[in-house]
């Protein structure tokens, strides 16, 4: 089958952009693939131009009819996914939800292009009075604007995508449960896959990161938001006294929200501003504990989880949504409906005082993601999908 492929590439700065990278290869044994980007860059990732046809799209220049399929993956990022979105609306196709809520990507387009107008009108026809009471906190500027707040769950503005789609792939049940109503394409749930583990002098990197003989390396990875609980975790780990630790979030903090006069810098934490994957996983190899929160949930799947726990790492998720998923047996499970600080606190100290505990946890996690999304399953179910979809029309 011959598929036109729309998605971020690096060095686009999305974590959609590693996870198609990563797929593409085993996907090109099934299928033939062109690629579509954003126009005004040209892919880093070393041989992909060679192996794939990549072109910057032009909508007059598109040819769909010479496809058996489209495949779109759709992310709430909108500098990355913007020229995703206007194809899907002209030739519609298959859409990769990466991202139940998609407030932001549309409030980030209103940004961009300054019409208000638009993300007004379509709040109010999907959700009539309360769409325009949204809009109007939108303009005024709420200080909690709705794609920061529980709320986005319920009005997660995705019925325009999902309404072009002809097909709908999802990473966990969460999404597909919410959903369903909300199209007749067909839907299929294929798990976040998981990562080819590399090979770490795991001795040196602690040495690089400062970690002393002795020390326990907690980590966070990713982008620093407001909705993975730093404060929370800063609080918690500021409270841990009993043994030594260092805490590095391995990632950007694009919003400046993290700063020295937050009371848990009383702790010795470092952000290390954005890092190449291979730096990212070589700090995730290098840990002994993980920690991976999210409140509110956008209804995302964090390949960042699914690289922490593929490399045998106990980590510490939020007990909601797409993380609620996992086995209780292959992760700590924080509830927000509890005092989250304490439960924090104690499901670290309970793994860093007990190396078999950690050990047994992280074993789980990494034996989890080895047999449920094995990336050479995912792109299977990744292929048949899309000629379930050809062959149903």
């Amino acid at each position: 089958m011959r598929v036109a492929l729309f998605s971020p590439l690096n060095p686009v700065k999305s974590g959609i952009s590693d996870y198609t990278e990563e797929l593409l290869p085993e996907l090109a044994g099934d299928l033939e693939l062109d690629l579509y980007i954003d126009k005004g860059y040209r892919p880093s990732a070393p041989g992909l131009a060679e192996r794939f046809r990549v072109l910057p799209f032009e909508p007059e220049r598109f040819q769909p009819h010479t496809y058996d399929a489209i495949l779109y993956h759709m992310g709430n990022y909108y500098d990355a996914h913007g020229y995703v979105y206007e194809s899907l609306k002209r030739f519609p196709g298959i859409v990769v939800l990466h991202d139940y809520v998609m407030q932001s990507f549309y409030a980030e387009q209103y940004e961009a292009e300054g019409d208000f107008s638009r993300y007004r009108g379509l709040l109010e026809k999907y959700y009539g009075e309360q769409g325009r009471e949204i809009a109007e906190r939108i303009q005024a500027r709420s200080p909690m604007p709705i794609w920061e707040s529980p709320e986005a769950a319920r009005f997660p503005l995705n019925v325009e995508i999902l309404a072009h789609a002809r097909g709908v792939i999802v990473h966990s049940r969460f999404i597909h449960d919410r959903i369903r109503h909300m199209t007749e394409a067909p839907i299929a749930v294929i798990p976040h896959h998981g990562h080819e583990l590399k090979q770490f002098d795991v001795a040196a990197i602690r040495r690089d990161l400062g970690i002393q003989e002795g020390e326990i390396l907690i980590c966070s990875a990713g982008y620093v938001s407001k909705n993975k609980r730093f404060d929370l975790i800063l609080d918690a780990l500021g409270e841990l006294k009993s043994f030594p630790f260092r805490f590095v979030l391995a990632g950007e903090d694009r919003g400046r929200l993290l700063t020295p006069a937050h009371p848990g810098s009383r702790i010795d934490f470092r952000i290390t501003g954005h890092l190449p994957l291979d730096k990212m996983e070589a700090t995730i190899a290098a840990s002994d504990i993980c920690i991976n929160l999210r409140y509110p949930t956008m209804g995302e799947s964090s390949g960042v989880q699914i690289r922490m726990m593929g490399y045998g790492k106990p980590v510490l998720v939020t007990n909601l949504g797409s993380y609620a998923e996992f086995p209780d047996y292959a992760a700590l499970k924080v509830d927000v409906n509890l005092d989250e600080t304490e439960m924090i606190k104690r499901f670290t100290l309970a793994l860093a005082t007990d190396e078999d505990f950690r050990t047994s946890v992280g074993r789980e996690a990494g034996a989890y993601v080895e047999q449920e999304c094995s990336i050479s399953r995912c792109a299977e179910l990744y292929t048949r999908f899309i000629r379930e979809c050809v062959e149903g029309g």
